[in-house]
């Protein structure tokens, strides 16, 4: 039986500010344990909250990038339970009213653009830090009380690698608005999936098993991929799922049961009575999305989605992609070659090999773009690029001869075609194979030295008109 993946993100991203959202306690990662904390963080009696003004700026920046409805109140909430990483036995959110409701951001996929529905984005407060050792469990609090903004997604995700693709994106867009510092190694972006299987015959939808504090974009991909798995596993074998919540063992690559899942009634929501709604006036809202921002270069060049995607993730190759535009190479021509030689020659020799042949490189694709060598010529010249070879004493070599013109091509396809008799029969008979066989002697006529695209056009054009 088929199954179709139905998947949900809940994307916690620490905000990129000064102090804390609820105190005055200073955000410094690295810092010796327990001493970036206020009385708030450590839930001493009379501690008082005190909304972080930047914190809200952030949000609501973020929340405008992602087309959502703005909510002009902030207010926020107690989420009740208890656990060793919370000393005030609640944490400070927004659940009643969150700051965004109703947006979407567009991923790329094989079948084309897609829109991922976002439910709502709100302010939070994180948690403190465990760190498990042999025999005992410690707690830092400096990273208690820090904004967070959560970004819940409606279950619009399908894959592994679409909830991939849409964490990557939310996290380049928060880092281009100044939201986040985009440092993932100091655990500033964590990740909770909620997954189910339907059938893909029916419109119901399964038990929804939780994922908890995925971090890092390949384990989002690949936590997601094997609980899709298990629960097919599970269904097919005829048992019944558990609402359970789950983590995820990458050395195993499979998930582990942590405990049966809470629902929104566990937590006894209520409105906090320590903070009061803040309106946010017109002017308010106003200025903090019109904070300046620097442009993505990228914007000015009609790139794919994807492609786009790609290459800002890289810094080396957007810098490159604008250097080679800039001397004349056209936005297709740099960006083929970027997302495939070139990254890939990155990875096997590193960026600074590729970036010691940038000029050479430059000149290669202009000659290219004006039709004097074929795109197997180019990846073949760049190799010996990087064998720290110059474009001159390849040329002087004499192994590349420049591509044959249109007018030499259509010649030696009309001698070829007077030698393949019985192979133009056997392609009027349907035999595909034998087009091939003719193409591969115009091939060899030309010692490679054609556009192959043009050299098939060219081709059956003349046999259309034998």
């Amino acid at each position: 039986m088929s199954y179709l993946a139905v998947v949900g993100l809940e994307i916690h991203m620490q905000l990129l500010s000064k102090t804390k959202l609820f105190s005055y306690a200073p955000i410094s990662f690295g810092k010796k344990p327990n001493s970036q904390v206020s009385p708030l963080d450590m839930a001493f009696p009379g501690a008082m909250p005190s909304v972080n003004k930047s914190c809200v700026v952030s949000a609501l920046r973020m929340a405008n990038a992602l087309h959502m409805k703005i909510n002009n109140v902030v207010s926020f909430d107690r989420k009740n339970y208890f656990y060793s990483d919370l000393a005030k036995g609640y944490q400070l959110t927004q659940f009643f009213n969150p700051l965004g409701r109703e947006g979407y951001l567009t991923i790329s996929t094989p079948k084309g653009e897609k829109k991922i529905r976002i439910n709502r984005l709100h302010l939070e407060e994180d948690t403190a830090k465990q760190i498990h050792l042999e025999n005992e469990t410690l707690l830092d609090f400096n990273r208690a009380g820090i904004g967070l903004i959560e970004i819940v997604t409606a279950p619009d995700i399908r894959s592994g690698k679409e909830a991939e693709q849409f964490v990557r994106q939310i996290n380049r867009l928060a880092t281009k608005l100044k939201v986040t510092n985009n440092k993932l190694q100091e655990g500033t972006l964590r990740v909770d999936v909620n997954i189910s299987l339907q059938k893909e015959d029916s419109n119901e939808i399964g038990v929804a098993v939780e994922l908890k504090n995925l971090n890092g974009f390949k384990n989002i991909r690949r936590a997601i991929d094997a609980e899709i798995k298990r629960q097919k596993q599970l269904l097919e074998s005829g048992e019944r799922l558990q609402p359970e919540t789950r983590r995820y063992d990458e050395t195993q690559n499979m998930t582990v049961f942590m405990r049966y899942k809470k629902t929104k009634k566990d937590y006894h929501y209520f409105v906090d009575a320590n903070i009061a709604p803040i309106k946010l006036s017109k002017k308010f809202i106003l200025e903090a999305l019109n904070t300046p921002e620097k442009k993505d270069p990228l914007e000015n060049y009609p790139l794919k989605l994807e492609d786009k995607t790609i290459i800002s993730r890289s810094p080396y190759l957007k810098k490159l992609f604008l250097k080679l535009v800039k001397n004349g190479v056209t936005t297709e021509i740099s960006s083929n070659l970027l997302i495939g030689k070139i990254q890939a020659s990155i990875k096997k020799y590193g960026v600074n090999k590729v970036k010691k042949i940038e000029k050479d490189t430059i000149d290669l694709l202009l000659f290219y773009q004006e039709e004097k060598l074929t795109f197997t010529q180019v990846s073949a010249i760049y190799d010996e690029l990087l064998a720290n070879k110059s474009l001159k004493e390849i040329y002087n070599s004499g192994g590349y001869s420049l591509k044959t013109s249109d007018e030499q091509l259509s010649e030696i396809i009309d001698e070829v075609l007077l030698e393949c008799d019985k192979a133009i029969q056997d392609y009027r008979l349907g035999k595909d194979k034998s087009l091939n066989y003719i193409i591969g002697k115009i091939y060899k006529r030309t010692n490679n030295n054609v556009d192959p695209i043009k050299t098939k056009e060219l081709l059956l054009k003349k046999l259309e008109e034998k």
